[in-house]
């Protein structure tokens, strides 16, 4: 999938897992948000979606980014950052430490086969 499809498809999970008002902005306009929804009950999840060489990994320097944009700038009350490979350690502690949902190589594996997340019930 080039990162187009992979946003629309990360999308569709949203929309299958009960989110509505899904909008795909394709990260446009510098927030970050590749994809802005709401879950049933209400509330505001910003996703930002990595769609990158499984040899690659996700750094701490990829989450400390999104911190900012999703939790300040687009006042997610879910940030979910998406990656078709491994988060690093650091990159891990970081996401916990913010309550950022790190949808991981394998988490995402599930949440394609129809395991739900935990966060956007």
């Amino acid at each position: 999938m080039n990162p187009g499809q992979f946003e629309q498809h990360i999308a569709w999970l949203c929309r299958r897992d009960g989110c509505d008002r899904v909008s795909v902005t394709g990260g446009h306009g510098g927030t970050g948000a590749d994809i802005v929804t709401y879950t049933p009950d209400g509330r505001r999840v910003m996703v930002q979606c990595k769609s990158r060489n499984p040899g690659g990994s996700i750094t701490s320097g990829d989450v400390q980014q999104f911190i900012g944009m999703a939790k300040l700038e687009c006042r997610a009350d879910i940030a979910l950052l998406v990656a078709t490979c491994p988060f690093t350690r650091d990159a891990l502690l970081l996401a916990t430490r913010h309550d950022i949902t790190d949808v991981h190589r394998g988490l995402l594996e599930a949440w394609n086969s129809g395991t739900k997340l935990q966060v956007l019930r």
